[in-house]
């Protein structure tokens, strides 16, 4: 089983459910506010901390990243677990809020998958995985939408089972949104072989 890195963005508060999973937790900027809200230590944090005007502590390593920068706090944090080895991630406080943060949270996810991880973005209304050649089981949730996304050009060998309008081994590209707003039937069982997929489960209303 991979080991889970948990990562707090600094983005729409939304809650850490299951974050004490994680092997190692790391605070973007204003996420160690969202920490220590929920008396969690982070492994360490990374930013420019613009967002976060407290006290960093001695005891917490800090990846202290320039104002003017190329990476996002939360793509820095990726770089890092990916440093470490962790083929399994999961973003907090990611979505809602700024629009422009939440696309750039979606890419730096898929940066994340195209060198070999899984990224979990988790919201209060909405949860995306981002995968690539690999498989993912989602049981029913009763009030949520399941939408299929290619964030690449094309993803290819798609198969979805398990849902009403189903696909097998499908071409789908991130011009056309035709995976949007299926319906369970029982388990759905999602796959690509080749591309990267956004799999967003999103609650109706």
């Amino acid at each position: 089983m991979n080991k889970i890195c948990a990562v707090i963005s600094g983005g729409e508060y939304s809650g850490l459910n299951g974050i004490e999973k994680a092997d190692y937790v790391i605070a973007c900027d204003k996420g160690y506010e969202y920490a220590i809200k929920n008396d969690i230590t982070p492994d360490i944090l990374v930013g420019d901390f613009d967002s976060y005007s407290g006290v960093i502590p001695d005891n917490i390593p800090v990846l202290d990243l320039p104002v003017e920068k190329d990476d996002t706090d939360t793509l820095a944090a990726l770089r890092h677990a990916l440093s470490l080895g962790y083929g399994e991630i999961v973003i907090y406080c990611a979505l809602g809020g700024r629009t422009d943060h939440m696309l750039a949270n979606i890419q730096a996810a898929a940066f994340a998958v195209k060198n070999g991880a899984t990224v979990h973005i988790l919201g209060t209304k909405t949860e995306i995985t981002v995968l690539s050649g690999s498989k993912i089981i989602i049981p029913k949730k009763a009030g949520y939408s399941l939408s299929v996304f290619s964030i690449t050009d094309k993803s290819d060998g798609v198969t979805i089972s398990g849902v009403k309008y189903p696909l097998t081994n499908a071409e789908i590209s991130n011009t056309f949104p035709i995976g949007v707003s299926n319906e369970w039937i029982g388990n759905a069982e999602i796959s690509v072989k080749n591309g990267i997929l956004a799999i967003v489960i999103s609650k109706l209303i």
